[in-house]
Formats: structure tokens, C-alpha cells, sequence
């Protein structure tokens, strides 16, 4: 009876706390990307407009409850005819997230609780660092991106999971996740268990994100009758966000990681991937960025898997340029201002010029194709967003390839 009582008074009390939130309050995030660029495998002027667009919504429950979907949408030519039996789709709309986050409050700490699907905070993006502490975005704007509020994935994410975030009193919050990633490279491990352990701080001028996860493979064992399963190796990733200083100041971003290490026991097999870590596996990014009075000046080097390159406005048309690359280094200089202004608004403008080395290596060859792009844009504020536009000319295509060397974009990003 004393049981019966106390799971009642549980129940009685989960199901008043329900009824106990405030009134949902709701916004939301949003934007457009129109492209165009000629069709690299044609042998004329074929121009290809793209698009892409992505919608974020949160309902905020007095704090206690979060519920958020961000949906994307991607169409590789707006105007192409394609037959429904087409091998390749020219467009598609998939969901990047939906989560609910139930917060408990105790003495020092909150608690977060959150059951989730698709790309949830992923390795190498801000958007855990913006939840937790409410600071606005530290990625460059060399990475700049429509793929959603995470921005371009430096790790592929697609998942289905459960997550336990423990952020007590000051800048410090950490967090554990338990999940299954349909993103993985190997289809046959899409069912593979993963936990990862995140943390972050905000520490007098620098802002610190660290992940570190693995993933545990395992399988039926057919050689010792007195195990049900055995684990085959263990699949290490990880991730660094680093940023000295902030947006507004001269300072330092650091971004790196691992998406995928091997350890197996036994490295008898030959083809074996075990204790070698691909390029294509690696990404890192370093910016120091000088702040001036009227100009300022960022400089990087970067080493970008091909996946994630293609979702970012600067470097998705090197990637397209050359099928089969399977990563893509260099390094950018971006000379920029935000003190223009006409009226009473406000303009920004800048141009990237950047060298890259794009690995190509379909057959095995390791190929290697050169680019050097300069790419002048601008941004205004307008209707309550931001309208940007750019164009970007690769320098060493003009003489062999003119009608190829061009690409152009236009987009709006607004909050509500």
C-alpha cells in the first residue's frame, strides 16, 4: 500500500506540474538562399539556379518545457524538369531536428533532459554554446551557411537519442548523449550505439566547447558460445570550439576534430582502417581576426571533409567543381567593414580571397585541383533580417573555362 501511495503522489505530482507551465511563447528563425552557377559537367553556357531554404521554431514553456523542429529544404536547379523516376532527386526536404528539453531546477544547478531527433547539436557547431549560455554565434563568417541553425556539419549527424545536460551556477555546463547515428559512413552501423560527452565555458575572455565521443560496434560472437555479443573495435570522435576574445574585438577562433579513429585489438586484416586516421575524416580551422577602427581583417587556414565544404556559400562551388573531392584545405583572407551606412542603415561589406587544394581521389589516384577565388559580398539590414548577396570568380578558370569560373548567390535570414 505504502508503494501504491508513493507512486500515486509521483503521478499526481508529475501531472500537476503539466498543468503548472506558463504560457507557451513561441519564435523562430528562418531563411532563403538563391544560387546560380553554370553547370560544370556541360560544355556550354547552361546556367543551374539552386536554392535552399531552412525554418526554426521553438515553443518555450515558462522555461520548463522546450520544444523545437527546424526543417531544410534544397532544390539543386529551381527550374529543371525532373521525372519522379529520376536516379537522382533535384530536390528534397528533410527534418534537421526535433527535440523536447524538460528543464529541472535545483538549489545551484538546472537540469536539462532531452529527447531528440536529427541533427541535435552536432560536433564542431555553436549551437550548444548558444542554448546553454545565450551568446550569439563564434563561427566565421568564411563558413557562413543556410543548412539551419547549426550551420554546415563538420560531423555527420542524424540521430535518435537521449541527452542529460548539467549546467550549475556561472559560466560552466556539461553534458552526456546516448544515440544512434543514422549519418554514419557505414550503413550497416547505422543502429550503432554512441555516447558522447560534451563541455563548455565561458572563461574571462575565451569560450570553450569540447566533445569527445565513440561508438561501440558489436555483434553476435560465433566462436565463444559463452558470449552474447562482443565488441569488435571502438570508433572515437571529437571536437574543439575555441574562441579567445570575441566577435566584436580582435581575437582567435580555433575549430577542429576527429570524426571517425579506429582502435581495433587485432590489425591483422589489410584492409583495415585501425589506429589511421583519413584526411577525409579530419577538419580544422584556425582565425585570427584583427579588429580596426573602419576595417577589419580575418586571416585562416582550413582543412574541410567535402560534405561539410558544400554547405558553405564560400567553398560550395570548388567542391562542385571537382566531383569526387574528398576534402578540401587552403587558406582565406577576408577584408571587411560593418561601418557603412546609408540613412539610418546599416551596411556591411568584404571580400574573400581564397586559394584551395581540393583532393580528388574517386579511383584512387589522389588527384589535386588548385582554385583561387575572390569573392566580394555585402549585407543590409532590412525588414527585419539581413538580405546578403555575393559573387565569386575563380581566377583560374577564366581563361580555360570563362562560363564556369562565375557563381553568384542572394539570401535572407530573419528572426520572429
Amino acid at each position: 500500500m505504502k508503494r501504491f501511495l508513493c507512486a500515486a503522489a509521483i503521478s499526481i505530482s508529475a501531472a500537476l506540474n503539466l498543468f503548472a507551465f506558463e504560457s507557451p511563447y513561441f519564435n523562430g528563425y528562418t531563411g532563403f538562399l538563391s544560387g546560380i552557377q553554370n553547370e560544370y559537367d556541360s560544355e556550354s553556357f547552361d546556367p543551374a539556379f539552386t536554392g535552399e531554404t531552412f525554418f526554426a521554431g521553438q515553443i518555450d514553456f515558462g522555461g520548463k518545457l522546450f520544444l523545437r523542429g527546424e526543417f531544410y529544404a534544397k532544390a539543386n536547379d529551381i527550374f529543371k524538369y525532373d521525372s519522379l523516376n529520376g536516379d537522382t532527386p533535384n530536390s528534397y526536404l528533410r527534418v534537421e531536428e526535433l527535440s523536447a528539453t524538460y528543464t529541472v531546477n535545483s538549489a545551484h544547478a538546472s537540469h536539462y533532459i532531452s529527447l531528440y531527433y536529427g541533427n541535435f547539436e552536432p560536433v564542431g557547431s555553436d549551437l550548444f554554446l548558444q542554448r546553454q549560455f545565450g551568446i550569439k554565434p563564434i563561427r566565421s563568417s568564411f563558413t557562413e551557411s543556410f543548412r539551419g541553425l547549426a550551420g554546415a556539419s563538420y560531423y555527420p549527424l542524424y540521430a535518435q537519442g537521449i541527452g542529460y545536460t548539467f549546467h550549475p551556477e556561472g559560466n560552466f555546463a556539461a553534458g552526456i548523449n546516448l544515440y544512434k547515428n543514422k549519418a554514419a559512413e557505414d550503413e550497416n552501423q547505422d543502429d550503432v550505439l554512441n555516447l558522447d560527452l560534451r563541455i563548455a565555458s565561458l572563461a574571462g575572455i575565451s569560450t570553450i566547447d569540447f566533445s569527445a565521443g565513440l561508438a561501440l560496434p558489436s555483434e553476435v560472437n560465433s566462436e565463444d558460445n559463452d558470449a552474447l555479443v562482443y565488441i569488435k573495435e571502438l570508433q572515437l570522435h571529437g571536437g574543439l570550439n575555441f574562441l579567445i576574445g570575441n566577435r566584436n574585438t580582435t581575437s582567435l577562433l580555433i575549430q577542429g576534430g576527429v570524426n571517425k579513429y579506429i582502435l581495433r585489438k587485432d590489425n591483422s586484416d589489410s584492409d583495415s582502417d585501425s589506429d589511421k586516421i583519413e584526411m577525409k575524416d579530419i577538419w580544422a580551422f584556425v582565425e585570427p581576426r584583427a579588429q580596426g577602427k573602419y576595417i577589419s581583417i580575418d586571416t585562416s587556414g582550413f582543412i574541410f571533409p567535402a560534405e561539410a565544404a558544400e554547405d558553405m556559400i564560400f567553398l560550395r562551388n570548388i567542391i562542385r567543381r571537382y566531383p569526387g573531392t574528398e576534402n578540401v584545405l587552403g587558406m582565406n583572407l577576408n577584408i571587411h567593414t560593418d561601418r557603412l551606412y546609408a540613412g539610418a542603415t546599416r551596411l556591411s561589406v568584404g571580400a574573400h580571397t581564397t586559394f584551395a587544394v581540393s583532393r580528388i581521389d574517386p579511383d584512387g589516384d589522389d588527384k589535386q585541383e588548385n582554385s583561387l577565388c575572390i569573392s566580394p559580398y555585402a549585407g543590409i539590414e532590412i525588414l527585419g533580417g539581413t538580405l546578403n548577396a555575393s559573387v565569386s570568380v575563380n581566377l583560374l578558370d577564366l581563361k580555360s573555362d570563362p562560363e564556369k569560373s562565375y557563381s553568384a548567390t542572394i539570401g535572407f535570414k530573419t528572426k520572429f
